[in-house]
């Protein structure tokens, strides 16, 4: 039952009280006007649909991106798996730090600022490995294994500059405020056209209006944060968790 109340919360409530006053106070007071409501909803609908369309690809994207990450740095380690005079202990070395790699830059992910800052040096630490063991890589496998810790920076930065900037804020607040507004328009339109004894699907169909608007604001909204492991379309990062085999 989860996934059916996740969309649901107190903005929901509040639109849905939003239109059961502003249904009482029309009918009651006798306040109604007729317009077309049609440029309205595509104000309101359109920036809606396409904040989540966005919201969308742009967690397809990250999807993309860390399947890189993992992809590349599964590929550094059994790149230097390969290297048969490289010392056992300075494998399992690179393994560790290819693991605390991919640990930290996840949990960076789901708000670990500091897991951020130690990741650079981790990767120093591979590159300053190659350095000082070059006698035992040759230059092609370095080269290779550069390249991917290439892939392997480009990914995450990648990631974090998708995760920093999300959909423009301005947006999102103007759909807000117009759900707010769109009962005082629509409902009095309704009351218009309402016959006697229709108060009653006056006021389902007001909220039944909030309460779709709503909902599809919080489906964009969880959907601007796919890394918080809170709403059921959030990406399970742990899937792309590095582990030494």
């Amino acid at each position: 039952m989860q996934k059916y109340f996740a969309i649901i919360n107190r903005k929901t409530g509040h639109i849905i009280l939003v239109c059961i006053l502003t249904t009482y106070f029309c009918i009651r007071f006798d306040f109604s006007f007729d317009l077309n409501i049609t440029l309205l909803s595509i104000a309101v609908i359109f920036p809606l649909v396409f904040t989540i369309r966005q919201s969308f690809r742009r967690r397809d994207e990250v999807i993309k991106q860390l399947s890189i990450f993992r992809s590349s740095i599964t590929a550094v380690y059994h790149s230097f798996a390969s290297i048969e005079k490289l010392g056992q202990d300075k494998k399992d070395y690179v393994a560790q730090r290819l693991q605390e790699i991919s640990q930290q830059f996840l949990n960076a992910l789901t708000g670990g600022q500091r897991e951020a800052e130690a990741m650079p040096e981790k990767i120093a630490d591979i590159f300053q490995l190659i350095q000082e063991n070059r006698q035992f890589i040759s230059t092609g496998v370095a080269l290779k294994i550069i390249r991917f810790l290439k892939d392997v920076e480009q990914s995450m930065e990648n990631t974090v500059g998708i995760r920093t900037h999300g959909l423009p804020i301005s947006l999102r607040a103007y759909c807000l405020v117009f759900i707010y507004l769109f009962p005082l328009v629509f409902i009095p339109t309704l009351v218009f056209h309402m016959r006697p004894g229709d108060s009653g699907i006056v006021y389902a169909l007001s909220i039944v209006h909030g309460f779709v608007l709503m909902s599809l604001y919080n489906l964009q909204d969880d959907l601007e944060n796919p890394f918080d492991q809170i709403g059921l379309d959030d990406i399970k990062l742990n899937e792309f968790l590095f582990m030494k085999e």
